[in-house]
C-alpha cells in the first residue's frame, strides 16, 4: 500500500475509534516520573515502526533509552497516559506519524500526558517531522535539555481548545536544547482556569526560575499558530523570575499568529487574563516579519484582560521590526497594516509559563 494512503488509513481508524492491533503488554522501562517506574508497550524496538501501537494500560507508547537507534514512519501511537514516544538519549526520527490520546481518560489537570518527549538531561537526538499530534493532556512535542538536538518541522499539533483543567502547550524547546522549529501548525492551546497561567502555542523556556539552562539561539519560523493564549512565547527567567540579562538571541520570524477570542482569565493573576501573539522575556531576542491578527491579541484601553500583539514590556534589548498586525474582529488580509513597533498596554506582573521539565 502507498505510504501516504496507509497513513490516511491509520488516521481514519484513529478518528473513528478503530484499531489495527490489539493492546500490547506493558513492560517497566526504568524511566521514573512521579515516583513511578513507567511502563511501555515497546522498548528500544529495532528497525522502523510503521504500524499501530496501542499502548492502552501503559504509561508510554514507545520508549527509547540511551544509545538506542530507531525511527517511526507512518506509525500510529496512542492510548498511553504519560507519553506517546519517549527518546531518553537515543537517536530517533519520528516522521509522517500520528500520536494521540496521550493522558488520562478523561483528560485532567495532572501535569503529564506529552505526545512526543525528548527527555530532559539526556542526549536525545532526532528529527520530528510531518506528524499529526492531538488529544494530549499537557503537551504536544517537548524537547528539553542542553544535550538534546531536534529539528521540529511540518507538524500539526492540535490542543483541546479552551479548557479550565490544564494549561496545555503545543511545542516546547527548553533548557539549552539545540532545536530548529519551522513550518508547523499549532492550534487550540488555551487555558480558562484559575491557575494564574496561560497556554502557549510554541514556547522556548529556560533559566534558573524554571530550574535549568537558558534556551538560546533558537529560531521559530514560518509557523502558523491559531487560537493559542500566546502564539509564540520566549521565557528565559533568572533566579528572581525576572528576564535574564545575558544574551538569549532567540528569533521569531515569518510566523502567522491568529486568535479571534479572549479566553484566558488568570494569566496575569487572579481575575486578569493574559494573551499575546508573541511574548518575549529574555535578552536580545528578535521578533521580525511576523503577522499577528485577531481580537484575542488586540489591546484594550483599560486592562484586564492584558492583550498584546507583541509583548516586550518585560524583556531586555528586544529587536522588533517589520511585523504585520490587524484590527480586532474577524481576520481578513485587507485588515493588515505595517507598523514599525507595536503599541503596548499597561505593564503587567511577572509571567510564568506552565512547562514540562
Amino acid at each position: 500500500m502507498d505510504k501516504r494512503l496507509s497513513g490516511s488509513v491509520l488516521a481514519l481508524t484513529a478518528i473513528f475509534g478503530l484499531s489495527l492491533a490489539e493492546a500490547r503488554a506493558c513492560t517497566a522501562t526504568g524511566f521514573v516520573r512521579d515516583g513511578i517506574n513507567l511502563t511501555a508497550a515497546l522498548i528500544n524496538p529495532s528497525g522502523e515502526i510503521d504500524g499501530d501501537v496501542d499502548a492502552t494500560g501503559c504509561n508510554i507508547g514507545i520508549y527509547y533509552g540511551s544509545g538506542a537507534r530507531g525511527s517511526l514512519d507512518q506509525a500510529s501511537v496512542h492510548g498511553a497516559n504519560y507519553y506517546g514516544v519517549v527518546n531518553n538519549g537515543g537517536k530517533v526520527d519520528i516522521a509522517n506519524s500520528t500520536v494521540y490520546d496521550i493522558g488520562e481518560t478523561p483528560l485532567n489537570g495532572t501535569q503529564h500526558g506529552v505526545a512526543i518527549y525528548f527527555a530532559f538531561a539526556s542526549a536525545a537526538r532526532g528529527d520530528i517531522k510531518n506528524n499529526v499530534v492531538w488529544n494530549y493532556q499537557k503537551g504536544g512535542i517537548v524537547v528539553n535539555g542542553p544535550l538534546a538536538q531536534a529539528t521540529i518541522s511540518g507538524n500539526t499539533v492540535i490542543g483541546q481548545g479552551p479548557v479550565n483543567f490544564i494549561a496545555q502547550n503545543g511545542i516546547q524547546a527548553g533548557f539549552g536544547a539545540e532545536a530548529r522549529i519551522t513550518g508547523n501548525l499549532v492550534v487550540g492551546n488555551s487555558y480558562t482556569g484559575a491557575g494564574e497561567t496561560a497556554s502557549g502555542g510554541v514556547i522556548l523556556v529556560g533559566g534558573d526560575c524554571y530550574g535549568g539552562a537558558t534556551q538560546t539561539d533558537t529560531k521559530v519560523a514560518k509557523t502558523v499558530a491559531v487560537g493559542n493564549d500566546v502564539g509564540v512565547w520566549f521565557s528565559n527567567l533568572d533566579a528572581t523570575c525576572n528576564p535574564v540579562t545575558t544574551p538569549t538571541r532567540d528569533v521569531a520570524s515569518g510566523n502567522t499568529v491568529r486568535n479571534n477570542a479572549v479566553n484566558n482569565t488568570t494569566g496575569n493573576g487572579a481575575g486578569a487574563g493574559y494573551q499575546a501573539g508573541i511574548a518575549d522575556q529574555g535578552d536580545g531576542d528578535q521578533i521580525i516579519r511576523n503577522s499577528i491578527c485577531g481580537a484575542g491579541y488586540t489591546p484594550v484601553p483599560t486592562p484586564p484582560p492584558f492583550l498584546f500583539t507583541i509583548d516586550v514590556t518585560d524583556t531586555n534589548n528586544p529587536v522588533v521590526k517589520d511585523n504585520v498586525t490587524c484590527l480586532s474582529g474577524p481576520v481578513t488580509d485587507t485588515q493588515a497594516s505595517r507598523i514599525p513597533d507595536p503599541p503596548q498596554p499597561t505593564p503587567h506582573s511577572i509571567l510564568l509559563v506552565s512547562v514540562v521539565k
